[in-house]
């Protein structure tokens, strides 16, 4: 190189690959620099021919070639319902505005819902895929909100913006054994409630088996349901 004090440099617009953005000219700039947008999922690059100028003479042009990195874009998540006790598991795909590259690994953060458990922030590298078995100590649906931060696993290591991922976890009943006494020939009702160790959401209906009596046939009028109703 031989650059003389004062040196300016012009370039016209780079030639790029994969719809590259950002890339403009100018002219008698004492440095080559842009701000370049990649949106494709893979390596892509831009190349300026650029012209060096010093006391009014122009040097031979020189090329200068820009290997622009994907950066991870991810569109906030809203996961379906899911039930108590169950995990959800996202792992986002390139595609339908969504920038994935090959081997984008995610770390999170949780905000705090304290009738769910099981969810926990995660600073763990190299994991591909978003998932948390929750469970719901409510008998009411409760929403958890992770916050993602995804990295490509290309050259680059590129850190994109957070999105998040909200999770709506359902009520699953959970109703303690119960004995009850009462008379031959008399009926008898058990309607569980919420509270006391059960969990009973609302709406919640019970089916059963034909109840096993002691000794084997001793008592009749036990028969099943096989249909959802509201008290046993």
């Amino acid at each position: 190189n031989s650059i003389p004090t004062g040196t300016t440099y012009s370039w016209s617009a780079p030639i790029v690959t994969g719809g590259i953005i950002g890339g403009t000219s100018a002219t008698n700039q004492t440095s080559i620099s842009g701000t370049l947008v990649n949106p494709t999922n893979i390596v892509q690059t831009a190349t300026y021919t650029v012209t060096p100028r010093a006391n009014g003479c122009a040097g031979n042009t020189f090329t200068v070639v820009i290997s622009v990195n994907p950066k991870p874009v991810i569109a906030n998540v809203t996961h379906p319902a899911i039930c108590s006790e169950n995990a959800f598991t996202v792992t986002p795909t390139n595609g339908s505005g969504n920038i994935v590259p090959t081997g984008t690994t995610y770390t999170w953060t949780v905000n705090n819902n304290t009738n769910i458990t099981g969810a926990s922030d995660s600073n763990v590298a190299g994991i591909s895929t978003i998932s948390q078995t929750l469970t719901n100590n409510s008998n009411t649906a409760q929403t958890i909100v992770y916050t993602v931060t995804p990295t490509s696993g290309d050259t680059g290591n590129c850190v994109g913006s957070t999105f998040t991922i909200t999770v709506v976890v359902n009520p699953k009943p959970l109703v303690q054994a119960t004995t009850q006494a009462i008379c031959s020939s008399t009926a008898f009702t058990v309607t569980p409630t919420n509270g006391s160790g059960n969990i009973v959401p609302n709406t919640t209906t019970y089916t059963w088996t034909t109840p096993v009596s002691t000794p084997a046939g001793a008592i009749t009028g036990g028969s099943a349901q096989t249909t959802g109703v509201n008290t046993i």
